[in-house]
């Protein structure tokens, strides 16, 4: 897509919401030792995860999410014109989780609600779409709720990349505002990479049968079903470092600013070695990149409002207005970064859900 240069749209809040149940990433049966377990800690980032107990569900998340923002911004479920629901989690195959959510909260009809499943980067993609409708017109207020949230519950012994995944859901409202800062957008798509994150079976090219349940052993040595995340690492890093950067370059150029011009640079939370060898080649100042990987993990299409709203000082936004950098890279492959200056938005404290 070509760069979006969007005006008259404001980012009027962020909340967050995750599961009250923590769980240490050093007790997961999947590490054979304690050095394994701590080089992971080390290598990777992340000591702990919210996790849900099987009850749950990443809509669920979002849900508690939308209505405290709605409650502080004094919105009310008639103001909503339209519903993006980002996440690949979703409650059922049909109907689209939004429309499931739209029900929930008790929405208008003429509420346009609809999912947009791009994993890490859903975020940016349904910002990207909400505040394209919004500068279009129409459509004066919206919700983009994303999220994720692991089907299984956190003691399943087999899975190698549950101690990377979190659970959390969140929810952002945009306005028309005829003041509000320009906007730049950009989204792009790796499609010859779509096998490095995926799960094979369960969709229409490979319906679930009873081979789907067997456990495997991959190439890694990871054990899996045919209904599981893959992840090809060694892929997802190659990409995160080659695409990533040039991504974050064309926006800087074409918005003209500088690194000195942006007060946070705001990457999804893929794991530390990722974001701080990106970070390193972008020469982003460390104390401009908040991470919220160690207490949270990588929760795929929430880790970017999640990080803002546990991450950055609550006096920040007090301030007439903040410059960020954000950027969400995976699935797919799928990528996007925008330019946001934002103008005393209301940010909440992070909600935890006790299931």
């Amino acid at each position: 897509m070509p760069f979006q240069r969007i005006t008259n749209v404001r980012v009027a809040g962020i909340a967050a919401a995750v599961p009250e149940r923590v769980v240490e990433a050093r007790s997961w049966a999947v590490f054979a030792s304690n050095y394994e377990s701590d080089r992971y800690v080390k290598n990777v980032g992340i000591e702990r995860l919210h996790r849900h107990d099987g009850n749950m569900c990443c809509s669920d998340l979002c849900q508690h999410a939308a209505g405290n923002l709605l409650s502080k911004l004094g919105w009310n479920a008639g103001d909503v014109d339209l519903l993006i629901y980002a996440a690949v989690a979703r409650d059922y195959v049909q109907p689209p989780t939004a429309c499931v959510l739209h029900g929930k909260m008790g929405l208008k009809k003429d509420c346009a609600s609809f999912d947009v499943p791009q994993g890490c980067s859903g975020w940016m993609y349904g910002m990207a779409i909400a505040a394209s409708m919004i500068a279009c017109g129409g459509v004066k207020k919206a919700l983009v709720l994303a999220g994720d949230a692991e089907p299984m519950g956190p003691e399943y012994p087999t899975r190698s990349d549950l101690p990377m995944f979190g659970d959390a859901g969140t929810a952002t409202a945009l306005e028309y505002d005829q003041n509000a800062p320009e906007m730049i957008m950009c989204t792009e798509t790796i499609g010859s990479g779509y096998e490095a994150i995926i799960r094979r079976d369960g969709g229409d090219r490979s319906p679930v049968h009873k081979g789907a349940l067997d456990m495997i052993e991959d190439a890694y040595g990871h054990k899996h079903r045919g209904i599981d995340k893959e992840m090809d690492g060694p892929s997802v890093f190659s990409f995160s470092l080659s695409d990533v950067p040039k991504l974050l370059n064309r926006v800087m150029t074409t918005s003209s600013v500088g690194i000195h011009d942006i007060d946070y640079f705001v990457l999804h939370q893929a794991n530390k070695m990722i974001n701080e060898k990106l970070c390193k080649k972008m020469k982003f100042p460390t104390e401009k990149c908040p991470s919220s990987l160690s207490n949270f993990g990588n929760t795929s299409a929430a880790s970017i409002p999640l990080t803002i709203c546990t991450e950055i000082s609550p006096n920040v936004w007090k301030d007439h207005k903040t410059t960020i950098l954000v950027c969400g890279f995976g699935v797919g492959f799928s990528l996007a970064a925008a330019l946001f200056t934002l103008q005393k938005p209301v940010i909440l404290p992070l909600l935890t859900i006790n299931q």
